[in-house]
């Protein structure tokens, strides 16, 4: 029996899937409702229309990335609750205007994203990388999900960059926003690697001393 048939079931992978797609067609349906009907319906109107784009554009490259794996056997349906998640923290970012106003949201925002993010690369090198790379190579492990994780960071600070010399818009926030938001991104990653690494070598010495 295949262990996924024993899950209940909102837990099997199709599940997950349906249900996080729901949520999504939901949330971008209430931004462009907010827009349209801003006196009826004024929600989530602080999240530009160019920004919806934005992440559009992201839950649609995700929504590729997993069809093209899911070819190849490799089932990525655990990342759709996380990559929600993530929205969902952006959206009360924005909501809140924690750049302007309260930047200690936005850079918790940014933090708890990239851990999540972190999860999601290390998780897919886990499962998908050649078998034990982990518990061979840890360290290996935690590099190149760093590496993967912090690039993602950097490209979303080229995007918003872009996005404010092309449509005038004011994504990049004032200051060093550019700068803490790599920082903030690095420390979520950073934080969850060091927790895996350090739960790793506590198995690795229980192991030696049995």
């Amino acid at each position: 029996m295949n262990p996924t048939d024993r899950q209940p079931a909102l837990l099997q992978p199709r599940a997950i899937v349906f249900v996080c797609r729901a949520l999504f067609i939901l949330y971008f349906l209430a931004i462009l409702v907010s827009h349209l009907f801003p006196q009826t319906f004024s929600v989530l109107q602080h999240i530009s229309l160019v920004w919806s784009l934005y992440l559009l554009l992201i839950y649609l490259t995700c929504e590729k990335i997993y069809a093209v794996f899911l070819r190849r056997g490799i089932d990525l349906s655990y990342a759709f609750p996380l990559v929600f998640a993530v929205f969902i923290l952006n959206a009360v970012s924005l909501l809140v205007r924690s750049q302007e106003q309260v930047p200690i949201i936005n850079r918790a925002e940014h933090l708890a994203t990239f851990v999540l993010v972190a999860y999601i690369v290390w998780t897919f090198f886990l499962k998908y990388l050649p078998q034990k790379v982990w518990e061979d190579h840890p360290y290996y492990t935690a590099i190149l999900t760093l590496s993967l994780t912090a690039l993602a960071g950097v490209g979303n600070e080229i995007v918003e960059l872009a996005l404010d010399h092309i449509f005038f818009t004011k994504t990049v926030g004032p200051a060093y926003d550019t700068s803490l938001d790599l920082l903030m991104n690095t420390l979520g990653a950073g934080l969850f690697l060091a927790v895996q690494l350090i739960l790793h070598e506590g198995r690795v010495a229980r192991t030696r001393s049995n």
